[in-house]
């Protein structure tokens, strides 16, 4: 069901947002109307990630846009799948990113035969504004975005829409959209995770595994509660990251620690939930028009994750299980991780460990200052601490290191088992693996 006729560019004096599904808005004023991180090609994240609910005809529900953002390279939000397709429909659009350095988005995009354009500071069309603020810690593995629009209308009232999409962990960046906003009238923003933790890092008939999956939910709560007291906003519509894992991750959907975004109403009495495919909110009454109170039926989602259970990985079309001792793992491990070692932003003593066929362990040490940083034929009794066992289906691996994969898109996508002793977060060494590759 869609809530609000084709709009595009507002006749209404503000700014009107209509929610589509995940990460996907639409938002127009009487000057242009942006298309957001549209998602809408099943499978994403290697074969891991689906929709529910599907939004059956997409291009039909968007309908023709001017512009459209994409906040990050992340595939729920950069789909250039469907963006190839919605472009043959009504023609190319020019595309918004942020301006990062390196600009990993900027160089997939190229690659993927688009133009994008790299938005360095605000842009004025009539009475509209549009700022798109990077996220910048430091790290190369930088890659977020948030997005401010304003409008001007006839008698002076400033109408502001942030879309601040996954970014809820940085308070500074948090205070930098306050600054850079003023006063906010809706706020687009995360209230979940949807990271590997906790389904991947546990047995799943570990006692540890349901509490952990509660606590990293509530966390994510605490993060949205912050982000959204430093916003102050008079509207904050929590939204994106709504996916399930499909083939042989199906088990893992219980234990993902991610939430409905209509259980944010029990503490945040400035929240709206938007309906699927349609739901909107305009700035000019701030009186949204669709929305959803009550959980996804149980037993609707059950039957989805029973369909698609049977999918396959993408990894799993390319070989065959009969080929993986054909592989060369061990030696693009040791290519990979000399790579890996130079990129590395850890400074401190922390084991990726492998395992071989002979049952022993290649052991990659991620500080950057180490003497020694690869340890080949490692008897699982002598590996070290701290240290991440990386339990990985042999081909994915090589498909990982020889860049047909990416480590980020895996961690997300739930495709690897991991293993801390002890179990403890080390950030520093978070974003090793990403580097890891020939």
């Amino acid at each position: 069901m869609s809530y609000l006729p084709e709009v595009r560019n507002s006749t209404v004096p503000g700014i009107a947002a209509q929610y589509i599904y995940s990460a996907c808005i639409k938002t127009s004023t009487p000057d242009i109307t942006i298309l957001h991180d549209p998602w809408f090609t099943e499978g994403v994240y290697d074969g891991s990630w689906f929709q529910f609910p599907k939004v059956s005809d997409p291009i039909a529900s968007i309908g023709d846009v001017d512009a459209i953002y994409v906040s990050h390279i992340h595939p729920d939000h950069y789909d250039a799948v469907f963006l190839k397709h919605y472009f043959e429909v009504f023609g190319e659009k020019q595309i918004l990113i942020a301006d990062h350095q390196p600009n990993h988005l900027f160089g997939k995009m190229r690659s993927d035969g688009f133009s994008p354009t790299v938005v360095k500071g605000p842009i004025t069309i009539g009475s509209t504004t549009i700022e798109i603020l990077p996220h910048i810690t430091g790290s190369a593995s930088d890659i977020d975005s948030a997005i401010i629009l304003k409008y001007l209308d006839d008698q002076k009232k400033v109408h502001c829409v942030v879309n601040a999409n996954d970014i809820i962990f940085d308070d500074k960046m948090s205070r930098n959209l306050k600054e850079r906003a003023g006063e906010v009238d809706v706020l687009f923003c995360g209230y979940t995770g949807a990271g590997p933790y906790p389904q991947t890092y546990f047995d799943i008939d570990s006692n540890e595994l349901e509490a952990e999956a509660l606590k990293k939910k509530h966390n994510f709560f605490a993060r949205y509660t912050r982000l959204t007291s430093h916003i102050n906003a008079k509207v904050n519509v929590p939204f994106a990251g709504k996916y399930i894992l499909g083939g042989k991750l199906s088990h893992l959907n219980a234990f993902r620690g991610v939430a409905d975004p209509v259980e944010v109403l029990d503490f945040d009495s400035n929240a709206i939930v938007l309906a699927d495919n349609g739901g909107y909110i305009n700035t000019a009454d701030l009186i949204p028009v669709g929305t959803r109170v009550e959980k996804y039926p149980e037993e609707k989602c059950k039957e989805k994750i029973d369909q698609i259970s049977r999918e396959k990985m993408d990894f799993e079309r390319l070989f065959s299980v009969e080929e993986i001792h054909q592989l060369p793992i061990a030696r693009l491990l040791t290519a990979a991780s000399r790579k890996a070692i130079a990129k590395s932003e850890c400074e401190e003593d922390y084991y990726f460990c492998f395992a071989m066929p002979d049952e022993t362990y290649m052991v990659i040490n991620a500080n950057k200052n180490a003497s020694i940083s690869l340890h080949k034929n490692v008897p699982r009794a002598a590996l070290m601490e701290p240290r991440s066992e990386i339990i990985i289906d042999q081909r994915y691996l090589f498909g990982l290191l020889t860049h047909v994969y990416h480590w980020n898109n895996a961690e997300v996508g739930s495709q690897y088992q991991t293993r801390r002793v002890p179990n403890v977060l080390v950030r520093s060494a978070q974003s090793f693996l990403n580097n890891l590759a020939v």
